[in-house]
């Protein structure tokens, strides 16, 4: 299982390197990928924002593996404790909602999130900024909550 893992790990980092900086236009500006990503973020932010064991890096493998599901490299998920098992159902729910998105673009938007997530932590998983991040551009609160603000375009 640890060569799988890391053969994944080096396929998503691939993909991120080559598919999302080859982009034209970010998969998170789309507007039918919106909701989709929103819900799943959104899900996040009202499942562990306030539990504090929960990290980055909890968020990651779960969706390491969704990633590796919507890209035909894992059969079914399987989850190995609670948070994937939630993260799993949840993906689920949301993946029979955005029956108007294909697989690939649903991969893509997955690939984007693992690549927010890497970003936010700044490369060293384990913490909670990208948690931080997303519950600040969701609800307005939460540690980033003034520099979402400043960074949001006014309207």
């Amino acid at each position: 299982m640890k060569g799988t893992e890391y053969q994944l790990d080096r396929d998503i980092t691939r993909k991120i390197s080559a598919d999302l900086h080859a982009e034209s236009e970010d998969v998170f500006q789309m507007e039918e990928v919106i909701p989709f990503v929103m819900s799943i973020e959104r899900f996040f932010v009202d499942q562990f924002y306030h539990d504090r064991k929960i990290n980055d890096d909890h968020l990651h493998e779960s969706l390491k593996k969704i990633y590796a599901l919507q890209s035909g490299k894992l059969p079914v998920l399987e989850a190995e404790n609670e948070i994937e098992k939630v993260n799993f159902e949840k993906f689920h729910q949301v993946d029979r909602k955005a029956n108007n998105l294909g697989e690939s673009l649903k991969a893509r938007a997955i690939l984007r999130i693992i690549k927010s997530i890497r970003s936010s932590s700044g490369g060293v998983l384990g913490n909670r900024n990208y948690i931080e991040m997303i519950c600040s551009q969701h609800t307005g609160k939460g540690r980033w909550a003034g520099l979402v603000e400043k960074l949001e375009p006014n309207e």
